[in-house]
């Protein structure tokens, strides 16, 4: 049977789950471990790192070392500048654990590589779970901008292969800083395969660190020279593979513009299938001065990556990088040219020695010949530059694009014999010849272009980032998470530029909105919510944040903003205890596996994640081959009530993979049209408990019969694996089904406007409930810098169903109370854990006197006195109270049905003194005005006798009050 999750038990029990969460959040410290961008046992009373057990790597020998490459280099191999040594390390095996809180738990390890210029690391296996962290640096790192890095991994730089190879910190030894949830502790996969001892820095031989680096004819990319070409510079980076070998690289375009990270270098660097995760390609190394060779940062790196295509023919490789490029890195992808022609100037891009990057020219037209030849074809898969006019190549060079006239590859750097002080001749592995097998990546769309332009995404007059979007959520009536985003607006050009933000959501602020850029300068601008969230219903409110550049125009972008208002809950739960009897095809069971299969993958775990028993596909081992589409299937489950609809599980899953094997999870409404929310994209090997989790709102919202189904299926005759196993099965949503609980908060003259020495304002308050209520409220005024103030808490009552009013609830704002825009509000919860909000804004124009600070704030009219009341029978004026007078009255009035109202003051000589309501449109209700004893200018008015007319839908009535002084 299905179990419907109550949100709430009853008072009692959720003022226990909320004393219980209070307490514990005053045990927590008011750190979050996430937050810390550097190291983040600095932050927390664990032990010194310099005190941590340490692996000591094995010392490097230098002179082996420079035997060794002087060997590769005879072997036509790539320039090596670190040392791997093997070793098998995990959490598990060596290394501290220390408790950072009851939330997180921190592992250390410390790595000692003595005489090491610098490390880095390989990671056979690495997974993290939600919430977790990995980051290595320096032993004696202060923080987070540590020159020599401080690297941070998540579960975002999870992949497929379960690899990860880090970029290099420079120093001999260094922390591995793992923090993971405490649910979590055996949630996750890291296994040191890999110390990669480095002996010469990118070009810095350890026996002589002042020994000058690349050859002093390179020119710097920052120089004047490289300005006709800084699209193409963007797109070059220089790169390590299995955190040994160095070559040179660029990312390249295809003819879907689509960003895909498409990386080409040479095959000689030694890029493969299996070794492909380990490629680190760094991003803008280049010197800072024209001039200086040196002084660049490493901070612009990505990891990982699959191989595609390569051959030694025309020594191309080129592979697909793990993800997308980071938008803040302003990579360019490189436009090609795939005809045969010679170039008749040849440009190049490179990491000499793999030091910052440099641009190299040739001036003269190409040739095209053999590898390391001079005759005219020769066999045609190489194109020649006899000498370079301006700079040079060197080791490290290899894999570098060459560009013709047009600012087009037409190569990648194979090898030669150029350096400062000759005049050789370099050779370049021919585009065109690599084409074929580079044209199903390069020309997705099959347009058989012959020429593509280089593509530098964002690049323009005005560069925004991030670039991710404003997202904001929390609860009805807040707090919200993330109230405020900053973003950077980036002047590219040589010009000031003007600027303009727009929101179009009435929820959004922007600080400031307009504004100038001056010449590579930035301006921040603050995206923030504003007071109206507070009085928002439940729901998924998006808007759009537009920055214009004024000036030209380049570089116009958006932003997308979500606010999420309400966050989902538990609705439904099946921790398999027992059997839910649901459909099950042939093959599936409930119970306890058996921790067989494996014959492929993983086996079959021996419990459920939690409790014994599972829903799995053959429980006692691997699934056959040759096996038709086999499912399992829930029953019907009302998501009537329900939006935001998510489903989360424990997955263990084997299956190879879906060119041979097949695992999906799917979703219907009816039972019949199913939606595939996930299927393997390539092998699948759980060897412990995964949460997953997926949105099938599409799907689910609001429908009453919602089917889930695990599909095991279609398979091959070859491989076998465990196949899938389910527990802990959960729904969640927010709740949209209609309140039965409706608080409507009505100003009596809107807008109100608070004048500096204080004022008055009345509304009414209707509470509608469909059965008796007992609830408690709280009236807040949002202040205008965000701070929240507590103006009444009221006790806990009791009303029986139906309309209640309370018609003339009066508030006083201080002279104190600072100027800006309020939001005030009244929220109310009900003893069964039903809530209900309404709020409305006004304006205070200045502070009259003391310090700002909002106290002494009086409310009038709803007190256990005041009750509440039935809608009025008729039209009825009730004079003013009190009278006399002073400072102030409140004038109230009966409407039996909403009527347009106007009700004015005027002296005894007849003559008009202030309109306190001016034909507004009023609901049903006893309504009231308050006099403060003011006329129309804000003036104060003389002692005496005054008279009130009320008009509505064609009642008019009239009374007599006092004002005294």
């Amino acid at each position: 049977m299905l179990e419907r999750c109550r949100p709430y038990a009853g008072l009692c029990a959720g003022m226990a789950l909320l004393l219980t969460a209070a307490l514990a959040g005053a045990a927590q410290p008011s750190i979050d471990p996430l937050a810390v961008e550097g190291p983040v046992a600095l932050e927390f009373p664990v032990a010194k790192a310099a005190g941590l057990p340490a692996l000591v790597a094995d010392p490097i020998d230098l002179e082996a070392a420079r035997n060794e490459d002087r060997d590769r280099e005879g072997l036509g191999l790539a320039p090596r500048f670190a040392l791997p040594q093997a070793v098998s390390v995990s959490p598990e095996n060596a290394g501290v654990w220390e408790d950072l809180d009851s939330r997180f738990q921190l592992w250390r390890h410390r790595i000692s590589a003595p005489g090491a210029l610098s490390v880095n690391l390989g990671f056979s296996a690495y997974r993290l779970p939600k919430g977790a962290r990995l980051s290595i640096y320096p032993v004696d790192a202060t923080g987070p901008d540590d020159p020599r890095g401080v690297r941070t991994f998540t579960d975002g730089d999870n992949e497929t292969h379960g690899e990860l190879w880090t970029p290099v910190i420079l120093g001999d030894e260094i922390v591995i800083e793992l923090v993971l949830p405490s649910e979590s502790r055996h949630d996750y996969r890291l296994e040191l395969a890999s110390i990669n001892r480095g002996y010469r820095f990118f070009g810095e031989d350890l026996a002589d660190l002042l020994r000058e680096k690349s050859g002093s004819c390179n020119v710097d990319v920052i120089c004047p020279e490289g300005d006709d070409w800084r699209a193409e510079i963007a797109s070059v980076g220089v790169i390590s593979t299995g955190g040994s070998t160095f070559c040179t690289g660029f990312m390249v375009n295809n003819t879907a513009q689509d960003a895909s990270p498409y990386f080409m270098t040479a095959n000689h660097c030694g890029i493969n299938v299996g070794n492909a995760p380990s490629l680190v390609v760094y991003w803008n190394f280049q010197s800072p001065v024209c001039g200086q060779q040196g002084g660049g940062s490493l901070a612009d790196f990505q990891t990982g990556s699959t191989w595609l295509a390569g051959n030694a023919t025309s020594d191309f490789t080129l592979v697909e990088m793990d993800d997308p490029v980071d938008p803040e890195h302003a990579v360019a992808f490189a436009g090609w040219n795939n005809g045969s022609e010679d170039p008749q100037q040849a440009i190049a891009i490179h990491h000499p020695n793999t030091d910052e990057k440099s641009i190299s020219f040739e001036f003269d037209p190409t040739s095209t010949t053999s590898y390391l030849s001079n005759a005219v074809p020769g066999n045609g898969t190489h194109i020649r530059v006899t000498d370079w006019d301006v700079g040079t190549t060197e080791p490290g060079s290899s894999g570098s694009p060459l560009f013709d006239e047009n600012h087009r590859v037409v190569g990648q750097l194979h090898g030669g014999y150029a350096a400062c002080g000759n005049d050789l001749s370099d050779w370049y592995g021919r585009f065109s010849v690599s084409w074929p097998a580079l044209a199903p990546y390069l020309d997705p769309t099959g347009s058989g272009a012959a020429v593509l332009d280089t593509w530098w995404p964002g690049l323009a007059g005005m560069k925004v980032t991030p670039s991710t979007g404003f997202y904001a959520e929390g609860e009805v009536g807040g707090p919200f998470a993330n109230p405020q985003q900053d973003y950077v607006i980036k002047n590219l050009d040589d010009a000031p530029l003007q600027f303009v933000v727009d929101v179009d959501a009435s929820w959004l602020t922007v600080d400031p909105a307009s504004g100038t850029v001056p010449e590579g300068g930035e301006v921040t601008v603050t995206v923030a919510l504003t007071p109206d969230v507070f009085g928002l219903p439940q729901g998924t409110y998006t808007g759009t944040i537009a920055f214009t550049n004024l000036t030209d125009g380049l570089g116009d972008t958006t932003r997308d903003a979500v606010l999420q208002v309400g966050l989902p809950e538990l609705a439904y739960s099946f921790p398999l205890d027992t059997d839910p009897g649901w459909i099950m095809e042939t093959g599936w069971q409930f119970g306890v596996p058996q921790g067989g299969g494996g014959a492929y993958g993983g086996p079959d775990p021996v419990s459920g994640h939690t409790g014994a028993n599972v829903l799995g596909f053959n429980l006692a081992g691997d699934y056959p081959n040759n096996l038709p589409l086999r499912s399992l299937r829930t029953g019907a489950i009302d998501c009537s009530g329900l939006e935001g609809v998510t489903v989360k599980f424990q997955r263990w899953l084997g299956v190879e993979q879906p060119s041979y094997d097949h695992a999906y999870f799917s979703v219907s409404n009816d039972g019949v049209n199913w939606t595939t929310v996930w299927q393997n994209t390539g092998e699948v090997a759980d060897t412990e408990w995964t949460l997953v989790e997926y949105d099938i709102s599409a799907v689910a919202d609001g429908r009453a019969t919602v089917y889930l189904a695990w599909t095991m299926g279609p398979t091959d005759a070859s491989w076998t694996y465990c196949g899938w196993n389910l527990d802990d099965i959960e729904i969640w949503g927010r709740d949209s089904s209609p309140s039965d609980l409706v608080l409507t908060v009505t100003p009596h003259a809107a807008p109100i406007s608070i004048p500096a020495n204080g004022g008055t304002f009345a509304y009414e308050v209707m509470l509608e409930s469909t059965d008796q209520v007992t609830f408690g409220a709280v009236i807040d005024a949002v202040l205008p810098n965000g701070n929240v103030y507590t103006v009444r808490r009221l006790p806990t009552r009791t009303l029986q169903a139906g309309t209640h009013v309370w018609p003339n609830v009066s508030q006083d704002v201080p002279a104190g109370a600072p100027a800006g825009t309020y939001l005030y509000r009244i929220s109310l919860a009900t003893a069964d854990g039903r809530t209900a909000s309404d709020s409305f804004t006004f304006e205070k124009s200045s502070v009259a006197k003391g310090n700002g600070l909002v106290t002494g704030w009086d409310l009038y009219g709803l007190g256990d006195e005041d009750g509440g009341r039935d809608l009025p029978a008729g039209f009825a004026l009730h004079g003013a109270a009190p009278n006399p007078f002073n400072p102030r009255t409140v004038i109230s009035f009966d409407l039996p049905r909403t009527a347009a109202v106007s009700l004015d003051v005027y002296d005894v000589a007849g003559r008009l003194v202030r309109r306190l309501i001016d034909g507004e449109t009023m609901p049903a209700g006893t309504r009231s005005a308050v006099w403060d004893g003011r006329d129309g200018q804000g003036r104060g008015a003389a002692a005496g006798v005054y008279f009130y007319r009320l008009q509505a839908d064609g009642f008019s009535g009239a009374g007599r009050m006092l004002l005294v002084k």
